[in-house]
């Protein structure tokens, strides 16, 4: 504007400037309401959907850490088992929080402890993956810088969400879970995700039938039930591979044990085998030395084992009579 007065000049930059934070400010807005509605109670437990995402966030104990409470809370309300600490990229979660009013608007607030690098804008978006957002965060701490913030300090951070209202009861919504649109999303894969009505879906925020504009933005799903949250492929996966070991060792071990009962089975027949050839030898013997005897006056008596040697365990060959062996 080189031809207007300078203070002209001036007032049209910030006339600029303050319609470009304007815009800048209507772009952090989401077309859901999240505000107390008249009916609703003051305050109601929730949830909100967390997405596990590396690196820091793969386990229940990281993720329980930012949200002030505990891993089995979370477990419990995700279908996990209660010590399945470790999750995979990209698993649903559901994180219970206590939602109530702000001022006019609904929020959980959750206390954070800010560490090296953190600001306002960053914990809402990675942290948080978008369940606040920077202005949210500014109002409720005006005296913070929001890029400057001192380490280890305990900051709190709104979390977007809303409780039934006495109609919405009526209906048998229990719950209005806060979820964050993602790109590719829409609101049948929603619906089906978490066994809502499409239509409530639609009718709780006001993005009509087209939700792109919702891309990473909080949105309300009301739900008449907690929602069993499918398991992550990955876990599909491992168990895939578990069945066939599992079922492997079992035939391992069936055969393994039909081999043993078979070859105890070998050894006994074996050993029977073995004694009653021991007796119907010693009964010959008994009967040789008996013979014997009616041709010699003083006989000699040998050891059987030294006989049985002597004619070969009485052979055939060495046979030389009924009862008379050589030897």
């Amino acid at each position: 504007f080189p031809f207007l007065p300078l203070h002209s000049q001036i007032l049209c930059l910030v006339i600029m400037l303050f319609s470009t934070n304007i815009v800048a400010q209507s772009q952090q807005d989401n077309r859901t309401n999240f505000s107390c509605p008249s009916d609703s109670p003051p305050s109601c437990e929730t949830y909100v959907t967390y997405i596990a995402q590396s690196p820091n966030f793969l386990s229940l104990t990281n993720i329980s850490n930012i949200f002030d409470t505990s891993p089995l809370s979370i477990a419990r309300a995700s279908n996990l088992e209660p010590m399945d600490d470790k999750l995979v990229k990209d698993q649903v979660l559901l994180v219970p929080v206590t939602c109530g009013c702000t001022g006019n608007r609904s929020f959980a607030n959750i206390s954070y402890e800010i560490n090296q690098g953190d600001s306002f804008y960053f914990v809402a978006t990675t942290s948080y993956e978008n369940l606040t957002n920077r202005r949210a965060v500014m109002d409720l701490n005006p005296v913070l810088s929001p890029n400057k913030l001192p380490i280890g300090i305990q900051v709190v951070f709104p979390l977007f969400c809303e409780c039934p209202s006495k109609n919405q009861l009526d209906k048998e919504i229990k719950y209005l879970i806060t979820y964050v649109w993602k790109p590719g999303d829409n609101v049948s894969l929603v619906s089906d995700k978490f066994g809502a009505s499409p239509e409530d879906i639609m009718s709780e925020n006001n993005y009509g039938q087209n939700f792109t504009a919702a891309n990473n933005l909080p949105v309300l799903i009301p739900v008449t039930r907690l929602p069993v949250l499918a398991r992550s492929p990955s876990d599909g996966r491992k168990g895939g591979i578990r069945l066939p070991v599992i079922i492997g060792i079992s035939l391992g071990c069936t055969l393994l044990v039909l081999v043993l009962a078979v070859l105890l089975v070998y050894v006994y027949c074996l050993k029977m085998k073995t004694l009653n050839r021991s007796a119907s030898s010693a009964e010959t013997a008994d009967k040789l030395l008996s013979g014997v005897s009616r041709y010699v006056s003083k006989p000699t008596m040998y050891e059987t084992d030294a006989i049985m040697e002597a004619t070969m365990n009485l052979s055939e060959q060495c046979k030389i009579g009924e009862s008379v062996y050589k030897a």
